[in-house]
């Protein structure tokens, strides 16, 4: 086996993997057209080269629906009515953008991590080089919640002049990793949060192993897997690279200056990142639109700057009607980018392209097919 074919390989291990990290290594052999062993060894170099970590990837938007169900099983029925609207308003969770700009000194970096403390709001900042000084993806209960968390900020930082602007965001495509603080924060039963939990310190673990670590056996974890999936909380179980190949990390903030260009022209540059990324890794991270201002962020990973360039010269060749602006990443200090080699066929982009049938139907893997041991050979 040749280097170029052996990368292309890797390459396929992990696009297998970023759609479904619990593959056994029988599907990942029939998937690469191989025996088990030499999937096995590709599996390990892969996940070895690229630092690769196993995560759950959540669906945020959804929570509500079983934290909601725990707070009214134990009612009567009159009594979920009685209290269903004061409830609903305290289940579930946001996801929001928060830029920061410094006027005049900034802090140094040991003093903005000590300042975001402990709280489970930010699931990623970053230093960033542009109009703004920091760049965070933050979870919260409520809007007031985020806002309180960039006050709290700005009191322990309260000897810098502090600027911060904060946005809600529908995530479109990609992820970043969520933290142990916020998972602890869900409001569902036991049994889901501990499988969360233990698919979060490693997603390729087996169900008795996450199960001992709470007491609990393989069975009630495969039940919550199941129930987590099909309610589709649970999306699928990912990974992201600690190790990427890609160092020139950018976010594209994007305004929409004029909806009917931007709409009639969105589905042309959609297609393009769809077919582009058939053939070569993936750059996009994370997309998500905002409601207000109007507009787009796009989180990506290049290679180099000359690439950073093409593609943000294809986004604006092929999106009419927007105005766009970066900002380069210059150092991560809380989380992890969820940089991923991942197809795009399976990002909600593709499933809008399908309904408008510009693309083939794309025929998900089933929930069902869970393994308990996915290392096995």
């Amino acid at each position: 086996m040749g280097d170029a074919s052996k990368q292309e390989l890797k390459s396929k291990v992990l696009r297998i993997l970023s759609v479904d990290a619990r593959i056994s290594m029988q599907d990942l052999a029939n998937e690469l057209k191989t025996n088990k062993v030499n999937a096995y060894n590709l599996f390990n170099e892969a996940a070895q080269e690229y630092g690769v970590s196993f995560v759950p990837e959540i669906r945020i938007d959804k929570l509500w629906k079983w934290e909601f169900i725990k707070r009214a099983r134990l009612r009567t029925k009159r009594g979920i009515l009685a209290e269903a609207v004061d409830e609903l308003p305290v289940t579930g969770f946001g996801e929001y953008i928060i830029l920061i700009k410094f006027v005049g000194k900034e802090p140094q970096e040991d003093e903005i991590i000590k300042a975001v403390g402990n709280s489970y709001v930010p699931q990623f900042v970053a230093k960033v080089k542009g109009e703004y000084n920091l760049f965070a993806y933050a979870i919260a209960r409520s809007y007031e919640d985020a806002i309180h968390f960039t006050d709290t900020l700005n009191k322990n930082l309260s000897k810098y002049n502090m600027i911060a602007f904060t946005t809600r965001v529908w995530g479109n495509f990609g992820f970043f990793p969520l933290s142990k603080a916020l998972i602890g924060e869900f409001d569902i039963f036991d049994t889901y949060k501990n499988l969360l939990f233990g698919l979060n310190d490693s997603g390729r673990n087996t169900f008795t192993e996450i199960g001992k670590r709470f007491n609990q056996g393989p069975a009630q974890m495969l039940y919550a897997y199941d129930r987590l999936s099909r309610t589709e909380i649970l999306k699928r179980v990912t990974y992201f690279e600690a190790k990427p190949s890609t160092h020139y990390n950018f976010i594209a903030m994007v305004k929409i200056e004029n909806s009917k260009l931007f709409e009639e022209s969105k589905c042309n540059w959609l297609m393009k990142l769809v077919k582009e990324y058939e053939k070569n890794e993936n750059e996009c991270v994370f997309m998500c639109d905002t409601p207000a201002p109007k507009g787009m962020f796009v989180v990506a990973s290049f290679e180099n700057k000359q690439r950073a360039d093409k593609f943000f010269a294809c986004m604006k060749h092929c999106a009419k009607g927007i105005d766009t602006s970066t900002l380069q990443i210059s150092k991560v200090l809380l989380g992890s980018i969820g940089i991923r080699n991942f197809d795009m066929r399976y990002a909600s982009q593709y499933k809008m392209l399908e309904r408008r049938r510009l693309v083939p139907a794309l025929n998900e893997k089933p929930a069902e097919i869970v393994v308990e041991n996915p290392d096995a050979l």
